[in-house]
């Protein structure tokens, strides 16, 4: 083994550097979503459906880049914790449209708070137009293909 790959050791790369941060993220999210029984990724579906409650199934997962059957469980267990519920959609019988309950529409924005606390606190970290091109990168890995 050469020495400049034992030099570098797992924070070297990206991936590690990227995962360290979720990581701290996951933990934050984790921390102040427990109070209200949700999880991270019920969160994120959550504030897809606060801003536009009444979604399509298929657009949900779309917005939140969720296949839909791990969509399905996820909303399972948001309906059976009173966050969501489901209707048919009377334009097309072989759709859901889901819809927020009134719990989800009293504890969604302290939630809301919550996350946009900690985007704060991440831009705070960047000097000038750095976190523009921070986020830019963000949205060009995120939709890059896998």
């Amino acid at each position: 083994m050469s020495n400049s790959i034992a030099a570098g050791g797992p924070n070297s790369y990206i991936c590690y550097k990227l995962s360290r941060v979720m990581r701290r993220v996951q933990r934050y999210y984790e921390a102040r979503l427990a109070p209200f029984e949700i999880t991270p990724v019920q969160f994120y579906v959550l504030s897809a459906l606060l801003w536009s409650d009444g979604m399509k199934f298929k657009d949900l997962a779309k917005s939140v880049g969720i296949d839909g059957s791990t969509l399905t469980g996820i909303l399972d267990r948001m309906e059976r914790g009173g966050f969501v519920e489901r209707r048919d959609d009377p334009e097309d019988r072989r759709s859901l449209l889901i819809y927020i309950t009134e719990k989800s529409k009293e504890m969604g924005p302290t939630m809301i708070e919550m996350a946009e606390k900690l985007d704060r606190e991440i831009k705070e970290q960047f000097p000038g137009a750095e976190f523009a091109t921070f986020m830019k990168v963000l949205d060009q890995l995120g939709d890059s293909s896998e």
